[in-house]
């Protein structure tokens, strides 16, 4: 049975924050495009500070003058301004990438992501979707979608994604984070929204 402490520590390894590089790198490495070195790292930068670094600081501002009343954002209540501004910076961040010539699917990949954030805040009224889970869905999507628009082998590392998704669940269940039904609306709405914004788009 898993331990407390292991369901904090996978809790903090597979957070929400991580998808977007790792998402980023997958689509520029592992995909039929050529981008330079300088390029990649430019656009990793790009996607921490506007997915990562602002949404983070300005939260913490909306801590300081008391708009959320913790940083964890138990309640669905504290997460609705900072899910309005990081939906706000996903959708910037994409705009920006769009400009330097890198290949659409990143774009595409932080708009959907964007687009879940939305969905979830309008959720809020009556259930608290899992951030977490819409995480690993959403990087699960952009795994599924990938290698059918490119016939790409991703299996193992599917294989991983639906492993680690499951352990996520469990842990997130452990910490009392949130429902069965919130753990599931989450994962299924990451895995849907990007997978159709990446096959769509």
């Amino acid at each position: 049975m898993m331990g407390r402490t292991l369901a904090q520590w996978l809790s903090y390894l597979l957070h929400p924050v991580v998808y977007p590089i790792l998402g980023t790198l997958i689509i520029l490495e592992a995909l039929p495009y050529y981008v330079n070195s300088r390029l990649t790292i430019l656009s990793l930068a790009l996607v921490f500070t506007g997915t990562y670094i602002f949404p983070v600081a300005i939260s913490f501002l909306f801590y300081r003058i008391q708009l959320i009343s913790s940083l964890e954002m138990k309640e669905a209540r504290d997460r609705r301004w900072p899910y309005l501004v990081g939906a706000i910076c996903y959708y910037f961040t994409a705009s920006f990438l769009g400009q330097l010539g890198l290949p659409k699917d990143l774009k595409l990949f932080l708009l959907g992501s964007a687009s879940i954030i939305i969905i979830h805040l309008f959720m809020f009224r009556f259930s608290k979707p899992s951030a977490h889970m819409a995480g690993i869905g959403g990087f699960t999507g952009l795994l599924l979608s990938e290698s059918l628009k490119y016939h790409i082998g991703f299996l193992p590392l599917l294989a991983l994604c639906f492993l680690l998704a499951g352990f996520l669940g469990s842990a997130r269940l452990k910490l009392q984070a949130h429902s069965p039904g919130e753990l599931a609306t989450g994962y299924f709405s990451g895995i849907i929204i990007i997978s159709l914004s990446l096959l769509l788009g």
